[in-house]
């Protein structure tokens, strides 16, 4: 006889809720947690502790750190205790992940409406279950014992709560599963680090290059500096108009192409990115209302809904010597002898800059444009071609740097899913792993 396709391997043993290691129980989460009931009137000292906020990805946090200050109502008598590696999730969104075990805290105040479940130590580890209790299965099981019709106001019962079904490895596995889950989350949290200051580093770059041009910060005052109508520049820099230095572009008379072209709607322009990577091909006979741009060229968007989503681009990734692109959008174009298209995109990007071109938009506050003569004569510094390509140059660096990290943090949350699915499915074994049982944060 053939092998069956469902045949399950040696050391494995089908169970509810799929196939796991032999030594593996299912339990209900009942068996493993029980709630506590705590309230800041019958708890001494207890209303001085932080009041803390449940979010979705960033675990239990103090309020303030969430929203910058405290937004719970002065009488906390009726707020719950929470000691550190208990658990607590929201019942009305906790298929969004809103269910997670304190970690940080030794202790806090977390809101009246959320369950609070302490662990049973003899069986179970907090950590272990604190990643658990947001897999996919979980969410999956949250979502099908959540009674009510409306998404935001579905709540899960807490019998219900009680009687999912979960994986329960030997405690001294869960430990080891955690630790390898927590090692990759803490490398994940240090990238973000990384990025945050190199983020930081490129602040600092732009003010000092748009400020004293590309010399090295101990020459700052060998560098002659004049006021100007935008502020101090240096001595041998113009302050001209952009359309002295630039053009918009326009669809060439005569052009006449044929067939399919890239086509760049505007949800497609990125926010503060160099390339333009991502565009859709569309027939030439349904671009009549798009504008003409070529490689090169940067698009500066004419519409903008709010202040954080300005947005413009350089098309430099494109498969054809031109495209077409919104009509949202005005393409500029450089005067190569005067000016460098990098140059100029980066000195759009300065956080002043922008706000300043926000604030010239005219029309409604959902619909306002900025006209094309307040940007054609809008001021900008001109340094000598050679300084606008070193300054360029310097920030290009540090942008790549900058996308390097953040494909490193997007790699990790990769393998941060992988291994989170192979260890809660024990398809990676972890028990025989060598961790000293200081690390195993018990």
């Amino acid at each position: 006889m053939g092998k069956e396709v469902n045949e399950v391997k040696e050391g494995y043993k089908e169970t509810e809720i799929g196939v796991l290691p032999e030594d593996w129980e299912v339990v209900r989460l009942g068996k493993v947690f029980e709630e506590v009931d705590r309230r800041v009137n019958n708890v001494k000292n207890a209303a001085s502790l932080p009041v803390l906020s449940l979010t979705k990805n960033n675990g239990i946090i103090p309020q303030t750190e969430r929203f910058k200050k405290r937004i719970a109502t002065d009488d906390l008598s009726n707020y719950k205790v929470v000691y550190k590696k208990e658990l607590v999730y929201n019942p009305y969104v906790i298929w969004e992940g809103a269910i997670h075990i304190l970690n940080r805290l030794e202790a806090g105040l977390v809101s009246p409406v959320y369950p609070v479940l302490s662990v049973n130590k003899k069986v179970a580890d907090a950590y272990f279950f604190d990643f658990w209790l947001r897999t996919p299965s979980a969410i999956k099981a949250y979502s099908r014992y959540a009674s009510g019709a409306v998404n935001r106001r579905r709540a899960i019962r807490k019998t219900d709560f009680k009687n999912i079904d979960a994986p329960l490895p030997p405690l001294h596995e869960q430990r080891k599963i955690a630790y390898v889950l927590s090692t990759i989350q803490r490398a994940i949290q240090l990238q973000d680090k990384v990025i945050a200051a190199t983020r930081e580093l490129k602040k600092s770059l732009m003010r000092h290059l748009f400020t004293y041009g590309p010399v090295p910060v101990d020459q700052i005052d060998r560098v002659p500096l004049k006021e100007t109508e935008i502020g101090m520049v240096p001595e041998h820099w113009e302050v001209v108009r952009l359309r002295e230095v630039a053009d918009f572009t326009k669809k060439p008379r005569g052009l006449n192409y044929s067939g399919n072209i890239p086509f760049i709607p505007m949800e497609l322009i990125p926010i503060g990115r160099v390339n333009i990577q991502k565009y859709i091909i569309k027939p030439s006979s349904e671009i009549s209302s798009g504008v003409y741009c070529e490689q090169g060229d940067l698009l500066l968007a004419k519409i903008t809904p709010s202040f954080e989503n300005y947005k413009q681009g350089i098309i430099s990734q494109i498969p054809k010597p031109f495209a077409f692109a919104t009509t949202e959008v005005y393409p500029i174009k450089a005067r190569k002898d005067f000016l460098e298209i990098l140059y100029l995109f980066y000195y759009l990007l300065i956080p002043q800059v922008r706000q300043d071109i926000a604030g010239k938009m005219e029309g409604t506050t959902g619909r306002q444009r900025i006209s094309k003569s307040v940007i054609q004569n809008y001021l900008i510094p001109i340094p000598p071609l050679s300084e606008q390509r070193q300054i360029a140059r310097f920030l290009i660096t540090v942008d790549k740097k900058i996308e390097a990290e953040e494909y490193r943090k997007s790699t990790l949350q990769s393998l941060f899913q992988t291994m989170l699915h192979l260890l809660m499915t024990g398809k990676v074994r972890v028990k025989d792993l060598e961790v000293k049982e200081d690390a195993l944060r018990q």
